[in-house]
């Protein structure tokens, strides 16, 4: 890997579960339930509201991070998502988000940041842009 692409890496392990309906994803020592059986949320999240709110997580952190930098006071944050998934191929084609941003500092410092939150994010980045995931199959005996 060149010095421009070194960075961050990130592994993730998701196991199903023996009913068939739940998986453990385990990173760092952390564990969450999400649903694997299609249809049935029970059991938590989906991956198309995984994805999503990967892309929420991406953006507050973002905003926490370049507001500490630009020395913005913000109270409190919260982003809204919905999106609209069609059936063949089974593919979201609309995400529309929502930032809300509690804070008395002008409008376009908080546009700014903004901004900077969408265009530096990393799930943001790979979202937008249409990431190209490589996967192989191995199978145990």
């Amino acid at each position: 890997m060149d010095k421009q692409n070194a960075g961050m890496s990130y592994a993730i392990s998701v196991t199903r579960q023996q009913d068939g309906k739940t998986a453990v994803v385990s990173t760092r020592g952390h564990e969450l339930a999400v649903t694997v059986k299609k249809g049935d949320g029970s059991a938590g999240f989906n991956a198309a509201e995984m994805l999503l709110s990967a892309l929420a997580t991406c953006l507050l952190t973002n905003v926490n991070a370049i507001a500490a930098k630009m020395r913005l006071q913000i109270e409190d944050a919260r982003v809204e998502i919905t999106a609209v998934r069609q059936d063949e191929p089974p593919l979201l084609t609309q995400v529309q988000y929502t930032l809300t941003l509690d804070s008395d500092e002008s409008p376009e410092k908080l546009e700014e940041l903004h901004r900077l939150a969408v265009k530096w994010g990393t799930v943001a980045n790979t979202v937008t842009q249409g990431m190209v995931a490589n996967g192989r199959l191995t199978i145990s005996p």
